[in-house]
């Protein structure tokens, strides 16, 4: 069964990859900056966010044989990674955005090489390929935009970048032969990654971003934990779930914001970037870490 939801994803993704291209090319909806904040916001909320709410599942997996209280020392964990880094980016705000771009170019690397595969590789160069890609495949072909969000994230302006032509067709060459020879995937697979290699090409990055990070690698962690590892706690339905962690989510996400407007005199704009980012890049460390850790001890 999960293989056919595979591929129904897939397709479904491919389609609203194609809906998306043409919608901004033929019209203005998505060409408004705070109209593609707003679907950030919506979208990292209600999908992006709560993918990670699984992890409560593998802390308990990790956590049950040995400690009896399992529930608060993966609590306690959990949230001492997330405050720790949270300092850490507040005094080293540019030191924390380099360092969440490696930690999420080998977590898109380690999903994307391992998730139709069915493997538990940690190391790999493909892994590294897959990520790398993933991660400056937008700074290249829309570096304005991208250095933008990055210096509203580290409160400082960044030098300008220009990527000649030639440099660009370098590296989407490159890209495309590794997709096709290199990369050893079915066919709808192959399509698929081709597709979110277009959207980081062609469309703004908030909206390659929302495509490949919520409505792709989000639904595969949805799909892989509820079919495959089973991460569902034993008290709920699958239905009830997904109610919870998404209304919690959404609903922590606007009080966040909320109460982020009261403490700063920022545009919404400013603040909702902050917040996802900064909210996924303290989220991220942890998640990786217990994913990790999890893995292991099934290996």
């Amino acid at each position: 069964m999960i293989n056919k939801f595979k591929i129904i994803h897939s397709v479904i993704f491919i389609l609203l990859s194609f809906l998306s291209i043409f919608i901004y090319y033929n019209s203005y909806l998505l060409n408004d900056n705070q109209t593609q904040v707003f679907l950030l916001l919506i979208f990292v909320s209600l999908i992006g966010i709560p993918h990670g709410f699984f992890d409560f599942s593998i802390g308990k997996n990790i956590f049950k044989n040995t400690k009896k209280n399992w529930i608060m020392y993966f609590s306690f964990s959990y949230i001492f990674i997330i405050l720790a880094y949270g300092s850490f980016w507040y005094f080293f705000p540019f030191l924390s955005l380099i360092f969440f771009l490696l930690i999420s170019l080998y977590h898109f690397g380690y999903e994307d090489y391992n998730y139709y595969k069915n493997n538990k590789n940690f190391i790999n160069i493909q892994i590294l390929i897959d990520g790398s890609i993933i991660i400056t495949a937008p700074i290249i072909f829309h570096f304005n935009e991208v250095s933008y969000f990055f210096s509203i994230l580290i409160e400082k302006n960044i030098d300008h970048i220009s990527f000649s032509y030639n440099e660009k067709i370098y590296f989407l060459l490159f890209s495309l032969f590794y997709f096709l020879f290199f990369k050893k995937q079915n066919l709808i697979s192959k399509i698929e990654s081709g597709v979110y290699f277009l959207n980081f090409v062609v469309l703004p990055p908030l909206i390659s971003f929302i495509l490949y990070f919520c409505l792709l690698h989000s639904i595969r962690h949805f799909l892989e934990s509820i079919f495959v590892l089973n991460h569902v706690p034993k008290n709920f339905s699958i239905k009830s779930f997904l109610i919870l962690i998404v209304a919690s989510s959404f609903i922590f996400s606007l009080l966040s914001i909320y109460l982020i407007s009261n403490l700063y005199n920022q545009s919404l704009e400013v603040l909702v970037v902050k917040y996802i980012f900064i909210a996924l890049a303290c989220l991220t460390l942890p998640h990786i870490i217990f994913n990790l850790i999890s893995l292991k001890k099934v290996v």
